[in-house]
């Protein structure tokens, strides 16, 4: 066991501390807005720390430290790549600003504006689906996480996971994005010291010279060159490129953010100032891995080296503030994905299918019934569910599934006059094509005759997505100009 009595104590203040601070939130409440957007009040400094803490969990430095583990240095273009993909976004606030202006709530809401309510219903199916399923593993990676950093028997994983879940939901369903927004602040304070405090530790363990060492030897230009890196490669590296924007704009939980700005400038800033620090968040934890390389050798579990490190190395006391850091970021992503996710098939799946609308009380209530609902398949699925490729890899094609089309969709939509209905339709199937096949072929991959076995590889997959989804934009709108002639949008008020 190495987590201790003062480890202990400090952990169960953390989360008592923010449970009750998440609960209470549930008094600020008014209304769907306040419920969904937190009454479009956040502004810079708040939106842009709880924007950081919604986009990195320890399910994220799990995938991060787990391609540290398996590719050594050559992952870092990453945080170079999502740093760009940021920096774009908060400098021309290229999508955001714009969703922001019409005031949605959700990303398909955007669809019945421009296109129609069946694309809505569609494009929501595509994003819950997508959303639900790349968070399916989240859960199971958080708690072997901590079943290996606090030094419990895996035989602990499935108790640890439930009482996550709990936590997790319990101040979620009450108090919505106000309870999102006021502890992920909080959250993102703890975080940033856990951060600190394990890295220093890492570094009293392991030398730079000995990581250097281990990744030329190991893995040789490999580990330094993510061209020739079998895991990455130029089409791993332009799919990331593209999905680094597309995925960043269109992701719902962390454009939900943008959509609780108080204006649309506000909501370019966040974007900004969180792409600013992005490049480190990724960069750590594969730094993480890296150390877990140095300082186990190749031979282990990949998922389980970068945890097995940091509860060797982070003596007691530290290991309890750094767990908790840990489980502050990952509240704050299970919060902001959950609602995000259930507000999407409130809104945008099973509303839109009734001639009345819900009332706004209703909405809050199927909204909370649908996260509690995720909440127990993602324990159900992460359990049992067996990755196809590295968690990141799964992280990303999921999120592609709905990213790609979502991406052909609504740029053309929002910057493109000639946007129709039929180009919408087209957009969303053909982007969803890829990462489908992707996840259901994996299963048959042994069987697969050759002609499709670029079909299964998740690199070829996730850039063939976004191509297929923005020619199906562009040739289904050319083709029907006629017969189905573009909508003209109108803009909200800010």
């Amino acid at each position: 066991m190495n987590f201790h009595l003062l480890d202990w104590i400090i952990l169960i203040l953390y989360l008592g501390f923010s449970v009750f601070m998440g609960i209470r939130a549930k008094k600020y409440v008014e209304n769907m807005e306040g419920y969904f957007v937190a009454g479009r009040r956040v502004k810079v400094a708040l939106g842009s720390a709880t924007l950081i803490a919604t986009e990195i969990g320890i399910v994220t430095f799990m995938y991060f430290g787990q391609l540290g583990y398996v590719t050594g240095f050559s992952c870092f273009i990453l945080g170079v790549i999502g740093f760009f993909g940021y920096l774009i976004i908060g400098k021309t606030g290229f999508i955001v600003s714009e969703l922001r202006r019409l005031k949605v709530i959700t990303i398909p809401e955007f669809y019945e504006m421009k296109y129609s309510k069946g694309v809505r219903i569609l494009g929501g199916v595509l994003l819950f689906l997508g959303g639900v399923l790349n968070m399916g593993v989240f859960l199971k990676m958080d708690g072997v996480f901590l079943t290996q950093t606090m030094g419990f028997s895996p035989g602990m994983l499935f108790i640890v996971m439930t009482i996550m879940l709990l936590i997790v939901i319990s101040y979620t369903v009450l108090g919505g994005m106000f309870s999102v927004v006021i502890t992920d602040f909080m959250q993102f304070v703890v975080l940033s010291f856990g951060m600190l405090i394990a890295t220093i530790f890492v570094l009293l363990h392991v030398s730079m010279n000995e990581l250097a060492d281990v990744v030329v030897r190991r893995y040789g230009e490999a580990g330094v060159n993510p061209v020739v890196n079998p895991h990455f490669g130029w089409s791993f590296i332009v799919w990331m490129l593209i999905g680094s924007v597309a995925i960043s704009a269109l992701n719902q939980p962390a454009a939900s953010k943008s959509f609780a700005s108080e204006n649309p400038e506000v909501g370019r800033k966040v974007f900004l100032f969180t792409g600013i620090t992005l490049a480190g968040r990724y960069m750590i934890p594969m730094f993480w891995g890296v150390a877990a390389l140095a300082m186990f050798g190749p031979n282990m579990d990949s998922t389980l080296a970068m945890p097995k490190l940091l509860g060797a190395v982070v003596p007691s006391g530290f290991l309890g503030l750094m767990v908790a850091g840990m489980l502050a970021a990952s509240m704050s992503t299970y919060s902001a994905y959950m609602l995000a996710w259930s507000s999407v098939a409130a809104r945008d799946i099973i509303a839109p299918l009734r001639k009345k609308e819900f009332d706004e009380r209703t909405t809050i209530m199927l909204t909370r019934i649908i996260t509690t609902l995720i909440g127990i398949f993602i324990l159900v699925f992460g359990l049992f569910y067996e990755v196809p490729a590295t968690v990141f890899q799964y992280a990303a094609i999921t999120g592609a599934m709905y990213a790609a089309g979502a991406f052909g969709c609504v740029t053309a939509g929002l910057y493109w006059k000639r946007a129709n209905i039929v180009g919408a339709y087209s957009s969303l199937a053909l982007g969803g094509f890829a990462p489908v096949a992707f996840l259901v072929l994996s299963a048959f991959k042994d069987s697969l005759p050759a002609s499709l076995s670029f079909l299964v590889d998740v690199n070829i997959s996730g850039f063939l997505s976004f191509v297929l989804a923005v020619s199906g934009m562009l040739v289904g709108s050319l083709v029907s100009q006629k017969k189905y002639p573009p909508v003209i949008l109108k803009e909200k008020s800010i």
